[in-house]
């Protein structure tokens, strides 16, 4: 049943306002960034690429760029741009959303289940988590995750609740969590991998309580779940799953194959730590996890459904991953991080419930107890505030990983004459795909070979001499998988086969336009060309740079 301390509650009468204000304050936080409006960066790219360059019907199905979303929020984005245009306030606008969904859904599930304290401090995690609320102004389903994270254990543990009267749990509420759930993993691949756990505690109550016919009619409605599954496997997750890239990129967040069970184990319990700060935001490491698991295991006034059914979430997570069916690291996990949210709040409450408890014979040890347990769920709220409050508050708004690809290739369209041609690494032709759209082609890939003998065919200097190009209108933006000394050669050979029409710095990017009708004085580095006054030695050239015609991969 829902829980209020009225001891809390009488003295102090409009406390429950505090969760509330604790959600608009992060509301306002993530409306400010998003009006903002800043500026894509690779992944959101791709993914955009992918929304205005796709029907709805060809959403379905493999994506491009190595991307993967699920289809119903593929399709609200698309439409979304279709009527609003391709800016990126339209485009975050649904991700902002599901942030502030999630800090509407803490208020409910604070105020239906916990005492002031305990929901003041789910809200707060939710609102000031640093990767909850990064997810939250990215252009990527991230957000959906922790929103239904928290959504769909919240409604489970509410549809199993006895009523007032103390009759049974309401069927309606099981039937509508199913459709929820059949619904919701449309727009959250979270709200799929969170399900099982929820309908186990469904079936597994009604089955304690009445006995096999009621787990019965409580399970039977998961045939609509199962037909909304087999769609969306056909539709988004298969075409996902046979992804080579995508199998390959989330390799290292899965136990090694054919690891037998003692490897496995190992090999989630070296998660933990790492998990605690990305996704979990805290550098508290192992103690995150034990604060959360204290919380959802010992904390009294809970009911019981609620407590095992956010305590199996985390559970059914490293289950999922030690079957190697799904990543549990970085922003693949987010599903589980409110959980663990849940968890630490109902710690909060429990630790301040002991200190605020009428005398006894250990009232002395228990306030003692509760005041160390203050103290450091204090530390790991100052923890969690530096890295999320202030990292959200204080944040560049213009540019996102350091690079401004819309200044960048906006200053480079601007210089484009008939015969030019864009050239860029792999990993920053998106932001010339996305930002230069109606001028992107033609456009060439440059890479870097350290072996010269790969300079026979394809190289730079045959390239320009072919006559391909009067000039290119070169940007080297997002590449931190390149070699290191890639920029330093591309540019060096570049500037010895023509002159340096035009230059700009743009944050860690550079942009530049090479005339090759213009001869070269000599050849340049970065430095040089920033600093033109300054000595600087002479560029290293060592290695090949191979030029081929950009394909979307």
């Amino acid at each position: 049943m829902p829980y209020e301390s009225s001891r809390i509650r009488s003295r102090f009468p409009h406390a429950l306002a505090i969760p509330a204000a604790i959600a608009v304050t992060g509301t306002v936080l993530l409306l400010v960034q998003w009006g903002w409006g800043r500026v894509l960066w690779l992944d959101e790219e791709m993914i955009a690429i992918n929304i205005r360059d796709r029907s709805f019907r060809e959403l379905a199905g493999a994506l491009s760029l190595a991307q993967a979303a699920p289809y119903g929020w593929l399709v609200i984005e698309r439409a979304l741009l279709l009527v609003f245009g391709p800016g990126e306030r339209v485009l975050r606008l649904v991700p902002v959303l599901f942030g502030i969904g999630t800090l509407g859904c803490a208020v409910w599930v604070g105020r239906r289940w916990m005492t002031v304290v305990g929901a003041a401090s789910l809200v707060f995690l939710c609102a000031m988590g640093q990767w909850v609320a990064f997810h939250a102004l990215e252009l990527k389903h991230y957000s959906a995750d922790i929103c239904f994270g928290l959504l769909l254990p919240a409604l489970a543990a509410r549809a199993v609740e006895r009523r007032p009267d103390g009759r049974l749990a309401d069927s309606r509420r099981i039937l509508a969590w199913w459709i929820v759930a059949a619904l919701a993993q449309w727009l959250s691949n979270g709200a799929l991998f969170v399900a099982p756990a929820c309908a186990i505690v469904i079936v597994a109550e009604e089955l304690a309580r009445t006995g096999p016919a009621a787990a019965i009619r409580a399970a039977a409605p998961g045939g609509l779940w199962l037909l909304s599954f087999g769609a969306n496997y056909a539709i988004t997750l298969g075409p996902a799953l046979r992804s080579d890239f995508l199998r390959g990129y989330w390799a290292g967040s899965l136990p090694p194959a054919g690891a037998g069970i003692v490897e496995t184990v190992r090999w989630c319990l070296r998660q933990i730590a790492p998990l605690a700060d990305k996704p979990g935001g805290s550098g508290f490491g192992v103690l995150f996890w034990i604060v959360a698991a204290t919380g959802l295991v010992a904390a009294p006034a809970f009911p019981t459904a609620f407590r095992i059914v956010f305590g199996l979430v985390p559970l059914s997570a490293f289950l999922l991953a030690a079957i190697r069916l799904v990543p549990m690291s970085e922003r693949l996990g987010l599903w589980w991080v409110p959980a663990l949210y849940v968890g630490i709040a109902m710690s909060a409450q429990a630790a301040v419930d002991l200190i605020v408890s009428r005398p006894s014979a250990r009232w002395g040890l228990r306030v003692a107890a509760g005041v160390a347990a203050v103290a450091l769920l204090l530390a790991l709220g100052i923890d969690l505030f530096n890295r999320g409050t202030i990292y959200l508050a204080l944040r560049p708004y213009e540019s996102n990983h350091d690079f401004d690809d819309r200044a960048a290739v906006g200053w480079l369209s601007r210089q484009r004459r008939p015969g030019d041609v864009w050239m860029a690494p792999y990993l920053t032709l998106p932001a010339i795909w996305w930002y230069a759209a109606e001028g992107s082609s033609p456009a060439v890939e440059a890479s870097f070979d350290d072996d010269r003998s790969a300079c026979r065919t394809g190289d730079l200097e045959t390239w320009v001499r072919s006559g391909v190009a009067r000039r290119a209108l070169v940007y080297l933006g997002f590449g931190a998988d390149l070699p290191a000394p890639f920029v330093e050669t591309l540019v060096a050979r570049l500037t010895a086969l023509g002159g340096v029409a035009s230059y700009r710095s743009v944050q860690h990017g550079h942009a530049l336009v090479v005339d090759f009708q213009t001869p070269s004085a000599r050849p340049l580095t970065i430095p040089m060309l920033t600093h033109p006054e300054a000595s600087h030695t002479q560029p290293r050239d060592s290695g090949c740079i191979l030029i081929a015609p950009a394909r979307r991969w």
